[in-house]
């Protein structure tokens, strides 16, 4: 029998702390890992995406031959996620510095709106935080524009790489938090 999980009283699965630690700790260590190397982090996302993408068109050429009243849709949707997932595999460096270029310059177009918003609604509750947001919005979408193409090679891959640690320390801290529920794990 299976003593690593078992169901409360209010039918959730509840899972060993221990358990819950250890995966956090190996998310963490993958995270920093990550953080070492993120250009290669950041283009292995991107040659992914492109599987991903040569799938999704597969799929859809299929649809083509199985759903006639979605036909046309179908194919459209197909050469697109063709093109675009041939693009990320076959020139992933390229790709990855033009999403790069996306991500700053709407960056700064998200900041230069929530800015307008931040100045219409002055008078609101909350309008620093606004404000607050919109700059460093701005800020951010102006370093990874003004540093692009050099930014290609950090930008992906540290965001990717901080998000992981983010999320081991936070599952470290759920598998160490004191259970509520009452129920205690079996030996």
């Amino acid at each position: 029998m299976n003593h690593d999980t078992h169901t409360n009283a209010t039918g959730r699965v509840v899972t060993n702390s221990w358990l819950v630690a250890l995966l956090a700790i190996a998310e963490l260590v993958l995270g920093f890992v990550l953080l070492s190397f993120p250009y290669i982090m950041g283009a292995s996302a991107v040659w992914v995406a492109g599987v991903v993408l040569l799938a999704a068109a597969l799929m859809r050429v299929i649809q083509v031959f199985t759903r006639p009243g979605w036909r046309l849709w179908n194919f459209l949707a197909a050469l697109l996620y063709a093109c675009i997932g041939l693009a990320f595999v076959m020139r992933t460096a390229a790709s990855l510095s033009a999403i790069t270029l996306i991500i700053g310059i709407a960056l700064l177009v998200g900041g230069l709106l929530r800015l307008a918003v931040a100045v219409s609604l002055r008078s609101e509750t909350g309008s620093a935080w606004r404000f607050f947001n919109a700059v460093i919005s701005i800020i951010l979408g102006a370093f990874v524009t003004w540093s692009w193409p050099e930014s290609s090679y950090w930008l992906l891959g540290t965001v990717i790489a901080v998000e992981m640690i983010f999320s081991g320390w936070t599952l470290l801290f759920l598998a160490l938090a004191p259970h509520r529920e009452g129920v205690t794990s079996h030996p």
